[in-house]
């Protein structure tokens, strides 16, 4: 349901800093949006970040739908991007975040994957 006002939400990272992320819809094409992403589940009145990771918005990357399947079983129903066209500062943002948020699932085998040209 759209109610027509942005929703938003700030997570830090190890460094400090805090990071502005714009809540997508689940079924809305977010894979196709280049930047930081955070997959989250509701705890309480906080998210519990499943999983952090960064994708480069590239038409059928088919490594952001098992990275949403894979955080899905873990309970996240919400998607955060944080949008970003520049791969080196999507890469630090996501590793900041990740040493900075302890996502119950890591995304150290993403790093050995290729990236889509």
């Amino acid at each position: 349901m759209n109610t027509g006002m942005q929703e938003w939400a700030n997570f830090c990272g190890e460094s400090g800093e805090s990071y502005r992320f714009e809540r997508v819809s689940a079924e809305a094409d977010w894979a196709r949006i280049a930047g930081t992403i955070i997959f989250a589940a509701p705890e309480g009145r906080f998210w519990r970040v499943i999983r952090v990771g960064e994708q480069g918005g590239v038409s059928g990357d088919i490594h952001a739908f098992w990275r949403w399947r894979e955080a899905r079983r873990y309970g996240a129903s919400a998607v955060f991007v944080r949008r970003d066209a520049d791969f080196v500062t999507r890469r630090a943002d996501a590793k900041d975040l990740s040493a900075g948020l302890d996502p119950l699932v890591s995304a150290s085998v993403e790093d050995s994957w290729p990236i889509a040209a």
